[in-house]
């Protein structure tokens, strides 16, 4: 685990003990963060620091640069025109410059200004790099702040004092590409007026996201300089860069509008890489060592299939251009290499195949009839003459056949293919690979960052306008290959392109994941062996996994049926395999896309966007874009996820006459049932949700409980509540309103349900109507935004629920379940979140982006290749998060209601919440029979369609409808449920037990845990022995450092009863929420 800094300008008189105990500090911080947030890692010991050094001309002031015209005429800049490189200090000093003509240099006059100002310019380096100005404000108790020039001539927020002091100094710092200069901001206001809005009257501006406040007072929304205090406790949370909400020539609406992704890409590539896992022997190390790296990963064979549409492209080209062999093996110790080199080639040949533009052949008389009677466009349904727009006859480039009638947009937009898609399964291992090889020639690399060392997708350019990009199937189709081959395996003949490479007698060979030694193959002779390994040498260390009776069968009738002679031979048919099953899998998702939903899923990233798109198109919904910035702030602060909590920590059920429980008469029957919300952010996506019409409302006396839950208009508060102690105990398993806050001592902020009263809570007014319901009183209303809402994605819902239920397979089911999570995925997309990462292949562009102000860090992959971290310049604000936040808050209001209307209601205090994630519950009821009161009482609200027939309580006239609830156990009887903490939890039923830890891999919770260890470390916190209140295991992971890719043992911390998020009470099980009356004394 590595922690860094940021990049930090230093030169021959900083003072570097400073430097290196802030650096420290913040080191220390993030790892102490890191721990705290129960990532399950200690800190054992430091390998290794290591100090990255570049030599750079950095972005600092020098002599008088004339402003750009555009902010000349602002008049709001003092440009002195100096001939020193002292520009730093004279923009300083132009705030004490009474004269007329105030950018005139005069060194005697300025030597005046230095005196009267009393300031001390010794503590900075002329000219004055920005890395030293928090120097000179820490020296003479001042703030300054500095705003820059984009690229796009937009002034942007460069670096801020997070407390302004009483003498502040803002300062514009622009360049020529060459030089940098310093001017004095004189008035801010003028300065950026013109970005934020036309008002020409005096303006109260946030220099952190330039968002306007007017001076009228107003009621209903934020104004004045109270209004931008507040502003700021929001504001001044978030990264730098100039915020966005909308940009001239943007869409107003979000709406559907790629037509373009309706047409099929007519050639897609599919690959995938085998390695060598070279052992690494270590060292003899001490017994503290918590990591030993076992293996390195050496790229030793790739393989691809190309996917070509033959109903899009004839033959005849497709061999003129020399991209006719579908699969190719390639094994050599240069694999990575090699590949790279072949897809650049295969580009090429495809770009020069996509330029082919046959003139289109004269029409037939039907053909122009159709043309010249047609009022719509055939792709987008504009009308031609409403829309003032003029009829295009498109055709097949490749054949010169008429195909259809465009308008001028979508005729351009069909016009080309810019791109080929190449497919890997889980890139994010492979692209290891693949990365540190781009460095081939300096043409532009282009990437879509996930994380440092983490891409979405990644591109190499062919050309000026055509790429080779790098995609990862595992973003559509989350689950391992070997699943989704046995998903697609229950209609073999849905494996079209493996049918063309393999003959029909193997049938059963080749339609599922094979299995490889990997651990075996260390060394390059090791595949001229003659035999199939032993199958001892098929033991998989990273699953902790010996292969199975039955695949070892498989693997010698694949050698036999094959006749392969030696291991190479079966790693390349194994490696075939893979590419084949990958490009099946994936052209089956295609076709239902294109079947179903009318877009191909090859002009997407993720399925998150391509759920979005065919969401858009279904429902044909216009969602309105936020224009005011104060919106998506507030909308932001009301963001909460799931709640999940441990609030009884053990318990053990009471029934007579059960295997495995020891009935005790003294005590009351109780049995615990784990109960579990189906589909319940669909139930919240059928029901209202904001589109248009955002407005501050004026009228804050807003009685939200005489507001119908299907009425036209919606609202989002910002109040102030408060929670009676008389609710207290009964609302203590599950209080109303959680909030994102810190627990007692912590740093970290987590989803709390408290008792506390609630400042500045957002909040949708279905929550807070059901919460008043409930007894919470309301203290104040701050703010109330007002919209249009309307159940506009219960179609889309709809379809993809009715087409599950009919789904034929599997594979099918698990696509209808994913194209509805997507959407939600989208609406919750945090943009403050997206990394700006530059790929660089190129020496004077690496020195280019170093020096640009937004430079964060550099890492280098090879000689040619370097990556280049930047903070972003600008953030773009153009998702629906007010969806997002509807779905999430409305989502709280059905679990609440459940527990609340229907379980208390009917067991009152004999109820407690044992555990809760998000949709599930798991309750300890005393009562004699359970499902007797399911039976009688209960079973409207359950879906009970997962018990065996013959139980008494099987239903299923409410099968995976969303809404109602499940039980996880399937009407087995739960006889005994630990939970440590969230996310870390433990039960047993009749033959088994199941263990669940965040964080943790599977076959270690499958094979290495027991519920008796979950009860010693919680007994061991009861007792309070220190040494057992943890549990260490040795876990086998693939870890990733600059591309280099290495398996890895690592000694984890698994289990740890650690939990904040409430109050423990002494008897180590039972729990307070904080805010509890009883807390206080």
């Amino acid at each position: 685990m590595a922690f860094k800094t940021s990049n930090v300008f230093v030169h021959l008189h900083s003072n570097f003990s400073v430097l290196l105990s802030h650096m420290f500090n913040k080191i220390l911080k993030e790892e102490s963060e890191f721990i705290a947030k129960g990532s399950g890692w200690n800190l054992n010991r430091i390998d290794g620091l290591q100090l990255r050094i570049n030599i750079v001309n950095p972005l600092r002031g020098l002599s008088y640069i004339p402003l750009p015209k555009y902010i000349k005429n602002k008049k709001a800049i003092i440009n002195v025109q100096n001939i020193d490189n002292k520009c730093f200090k004279h923009s300083i000093l132009s705030k004490y410059d009474n004269r007329r003509d105030k950018y005139i240099y005069s060194t005697k006059y300025f030597n005046y200004l230095e005196k009267k100002s009393k300031l001390n310019f010794n503590c900075v380096d002329f000219p004055t790099p920005v890395k030293q100005v928090k120097i000179f404000e820490r020296i003479n108790n001042v703030s300054v702040n500095i705003f820059s020039l984009d690229g796009e001539g937009f002034v942007y927020p460069l670096y801020l004092n997070e407390s302004e002091k009483s003498i502040n100094f803002d300062l514009l710092l622009f360049g020529d590409g060459i030089r940098s200069h310093y001017c004095y901001i004189k008035n801010f206001s003028r300065l950026v007026r013109s970005q934020r809005t036309q008002h020409k009257s005096k303006l109260i501006i946030c220099k952190r996201c330039f968002t306007v406040f007017n001076n009228k007072p107003c009621e209903n929304k934020l104004w004045g300089e109270h209004g931008l205090n507040e502003h700021k406790k929001m504001c001044d949370k978030n990264k730098l860069g100039r915020c966005v909400m909308f940009e001239n020539g943007d869409q107003e609406f979000i709406k559907f509008q790629n037509y373009k992704r309706t047409q099929r890409i007519p050639i897609v590539i599919y690959a995938d890489f085998e390695c060598l896992l070279k052992k690494i022997q270590n060292k003899k190390k001490s017994k503290n060592t918590k990591t030993k790296i076992t293996h390195v990963h050496k790229p030793m064979s790739y393989g691809y299939y190309v996917k070509i549409d033959y109903s899009i492209i004839p033959k005849y080209f497709i061999k003129k251009f020399k991209i006719s062999k579908p699969l190719t093996i390639y094994r050599g110790k240069n694999a990575a290499k090699h590949f790279i080199k072949t897809m650049i080639d295969l580009g090429i040949k495809i770009c020069s195949l996509y330029k082919i533009n046959i003139p289109i052949k004269k029409l037939t008389k039907e053909e122009e009839s159709r043309f010249q009677s047609a009022q719509f466009c055939e792709c987008c349904l504009k009308d031609f003459k409403k829309n003032n727009l003029i009829k295009y006859r498109d055709h097949d480039h490749f054949t010169g056949n008429f195909r259809s009638v465009l308008c001028v947009y979508c005729n351009f937009e069909m016009s080309n293919v810019s791109f080929v898609p190449i497919y890997f399964h889980n890139l994010t291992y492979d692209s290891h690979f693949i990365v540190r090889e781009l460095g081939c020639d300096e043409k532009n690399i282009d990437v879509i960052p996930n994380s440092n060392g983490k891409y979405i997708s990644f591109s190499k350019s062919i050309s000026s306008n055509f790429k080779i990009k790098f995609v990862d199937t595992f973003h559509f189709l989350s689950d391992s290959l070997d699943s989704l081959a046995k998903n697609l395996a229950e209609d073999p003949t849905r494996f079209r392109e493996t049918l063309k490479v393999f003959s029909l007698n193997n049938l059963n060979l080749f339609i599922r994941k094979g299995v490889f030694p990997y651990e075996y193959v260390d060394d390059w002779n090791k595949l001229n062996e003659t035999v199939l390994p032993q199958k001892k040498y098929f033991y998989n260390s990273l699953i902790d996994k010996k292969i199975s009776k039955e695949d070892y069968i498989h693997a010698q009738n694949v050698w036999k049926g094959f006749d392969l002679k030696t291991l190479g031979d079966y790693s390349d048919l194994y490696l075939a395999t893979d590419v084949c099953i990958l490009t099946d899998v994936f052209e089956n998702f295609r076709d239902i896309c294109l079947r179903t939903l009318k877009l191909d899923a090859s002009q997407y990233l993720t399925i998150p966007s391509l759920g979005m798109d065919c969401m858009l198109k279904h429902t044909k919904i216009k969602l309105e874009r936020l224009k005011d910035y104060n919106m998506q702030l507030m909308l932001e602060r009301g963001i909460r996820g799931g709640i999940c909590q441990s609030v009884k920590r053990y318990v053990k059920a009471n029934i007579p006459n059960v295997k495995g429980l020891t009935y005790n008469r003294a005590k009351p029957n109780t049995c615990i049932t784990y109960l579990d919300c189906v589909n319940l952010y669909g139930k919240s996506m059928l029901s209202e949700l904001p589109y248009q019409n955002f407005e501050w409302y004026n009228d804050l006396t807003l009685d939200v409980t005489k507001i119908e839950n299907d009425a036209e208009y919606g609202y989002i508060l910002e109040v102030d509540t408060d929670y009676p102690k008389y609710l207290h105990s009964f609302h203590n398993d599950f209080p109303f309103l959680p909030e994102n806050s810190y627990p007692p001592n912590s740093k970290i902020r987590k989803l709390l349900t408290t008792l506390t009263p609630k400042i500045n809570y957002v909040v949708h007014y279905k929550n807070l109507k059901q919460a008043i319901a409930n007894g919470i009183n309301v203290i104040k209303v701050h703010r109330i935004i007002r919209f249009k809402q309307s159940t506009w994605l219960a179609p889309y819902i709809e379809l993809c629920t009715g087409m599950r239920v009919r789904s034929k397979n599997e594979f099918e089911r698990q696509f209808w379940k994913l194209m509805v999570n997507s959407v939600f995925g989208k609406c919750m997309e945090n943009v403050r979140k997206r990394v700006s990462i530059k790929l660089i292949s190129s020496e004077k562009k690496a020195h280019k982006y170093m020096i640009k102000p937004n430079f964060k860090d550099r890492t280098i992959y090879s000689k040619n290749l370097m990556a280049v971290h930047l903070f972003n310049e600008k953030i773009k604000f153009d998702k629906p998060i007010y969806v997002g936040f509807t779905i999430l808050d409305i989502s709280k209001t059905f679990m609440y209601d459940f527990h609340y209307n229907i379980m208390k209601k009917k067991y009152d205090h004999n109820l407690n919440i044992v555990y809760s994630d998000t949709d599930s519950l798991v309750y300890e009821i005393k009562t004699n029979d359970f499902f007797g009161d399911l039976k009688n009482e209960l079973l409207p609200y359950f879906d009970t369609s997962n018990f065996p027939k013959n139980h008494f309580c099987f239903n299923e006239s409410r099968k995976n409808q969303p809404g109602f609830f499940k039980d996880e156990l399937k009407g087995e009887i739960l006889l005994e449920f630990i939970a440590l903490r969230p996310k870390l939890y433990s039960y047993r039923v009749a033959n088994k037990e199941i263990n669940k830890a965040k964080g943790v891999k599977k076959y270690i919770i499958k094979k290495h845990l027991k519920f008796d260890e979950y009860l010693n470390v919680l007994n061991a916190y009861i007792d309070n022995k220190a040494k057992e209140k943890s549990v260490y295991r040795d876990m086998n992971l693939i870890q990733s450092h600059n591309h280099y890719v290495y398996s890895k043992t690592v000694n984890k911390k698994i289990l740890n009863g650690d939990d904040d998020k409430r109050y423990i009470m002494r008897d180590g099980i039972n729990t307070l929420a904080y805010g509890h009356y009883k807390l206080s004394s």
